[in-house]
């Protein structure tokens, strides 16, 4: 039951962002609830397993996560359009590992409390997705996001204890926290890459 509940708040999420976007007022709060969420899924849920299992090690690899979009831009200046691109894909994936870990917390023994933090915070992350791949990529590859993420839930629901050992190695903490630093980058400039107006739409 858990895990369906997390699904259809997931998919809830584009509706209400959809429907938010017809007003102004009620977009900027959207857009600024989107960032907020982002910003709380990094600080509460990926970095601290991160460093817990990475130690400082961890912390510079963060560090290299949010140099890395940086360095990417002045490589690619002639094509930042592309290269910003190529970092929400980065940044998707640090969303597929987060929905495995979300599927596994949802049978862990944090009890039904933890398992109700998790599907509360997965509509939030449905509009992120919509906000973030739509723009960019279209509304197939949004739809296909969700997909994959639906998929990478149920597979950590199904095969928590194999996916939950993957969870605590030191190798993931290092992903989990270079993506951490891109992701950062998105929220603080947009899926666009406007870095003149800081747009969250």
């Amino acid at each position: 039951m858990t895990l369906l509940l997390s699904i259809v708040a997931l998919l809830l999420g584009p509706l209400i962002y959809a429907a938010g976007r017809r007003h102004t007022l009620a977009k900027r709060g959207l857009d600024a609830i989107i960032v907020l969420s982002i910003a709380f899924i990094i600080a509460v849920h990926i970095l601290p397993e991160a460093f817990r299992h990475g130690g400082s090690l961890a912390l510079i690899v963060f560090l290299l996560g949010l140099a890395f979009p940086v360095l990417l831009e002045r490589l690619f200046r002639k094509a930042t359009d592309t290269a910003h691109q190529f970092i929400v894909a980065i940044a998707a994936m640090g969303l597929l590992i987060h929905a495995l870990i979300d599927g596994v917390a949802l049978i862990s023994e944090g009890g039904v409390g933890l398992a109700h933090a998790i599907i509360l915070h997965r509509l939030p992350v449905g509009m992120a997705i919509w906000w973030a791949i739509r723009p960019s990529f279209g509304r197939v590859a949004a739809v296909s996001a969700f997909g994959f993420v639906i998929l990478a839930t149920a597979s950590g629901y199904f095969l928590g204890d194999v996916i939950f050992e993957m969870a605590e190695t030191k190798v993931l903490a290092m992903l989990q926290a270079f993506v951490s630093g891109s992701l950062i980058h998105v929220v603080a400039f947009g899926v666009k890459h406007d870095h003149k107006d800081q747009p969250v739409a």
